[in-house]
């Protein structure tokens, strides 16, 4: 079949069926545009068994990343898919429900300052007070609160890295400071 001799609309119908039918694809849920729906990550890991694993991935994905925001925010993942982890953290409005999610995508730094910014309420400057939370804003704040090194909003985040900023978040999210001895860039 020739997919020139198929209408636009027709077509998109086909693309849109296709896309349903693959593994990992699911369209909108809930207004959420949600791709690997069902990716499961190791059951019964504690805080620590993540924190070891991420800790030498070369990228860290959006599904382990939205696992160590629920355990810096709960102390737990009580999800068991990536669907469920972002449907809850859309809800707290720690992910903006306007992004498409992929399970195995990398985390990128701006969409981890967004997450960070709003889970631990950061008090943030002029701009993020009055145009509200933006991955842009949130990650100039949290750079300026040296939560996190300096870089894009587009670079891909490492394993070490985030385990470093959810070190640091924690440390924020309890006293609302941020250690001299963990403060990003320090002694560098």
């Amino acid at each position: 079949m020739d997919m020139r001799t198929i209408a636009r609309p027709a077509r998109i119908c086909l693309v849109a069926a296709l896309c349903a039918g693959a593994a990992g694809c699911s369209g909108r849920e809930g207004g959420l545009l949600i791709a690997g729906i069902d990716a499961k990550l190791p059951d019964n890991e504690d805080s620590a068994a993540f924190l070891d694993r991420i800790s030498s991935q070369e990228r860290v994905s959006e599904n382990d990343a939205m696992r160590g925001i629920l355990f810096l925010t709960d102390g737990n993942d009580s999800t068991t898919t990536f669907e469920q982890r972002v449907k809850m953290l859309a809800e707290r409005k720690v992910v903006d429900a306007s992004w498409e999610f992929g399970s195995h995508r990398p985390i990128t730094k701006g969409r981890l300052a967004y997450m960070v910014y709003q889970a631990c309420k950061v008090r943030g400057g002029v701009i993020l007070t009055l145009i509200g939370p933006s991955q842009r804003y949130c990650l100039r704040e949290l750079e300026y609160q040296k939560l996190m090194s300096e870089g894009t909003i587009y670079t891909d985040v490492t394993g070490m890295e985030y385990v470093a900023v959810l070190t640091r978040a924690d440390s924020y999210l309890h006293d609302k400071k941020i250690p001299q001895v963990m403060a990003a860039g320090e002694g560098q």
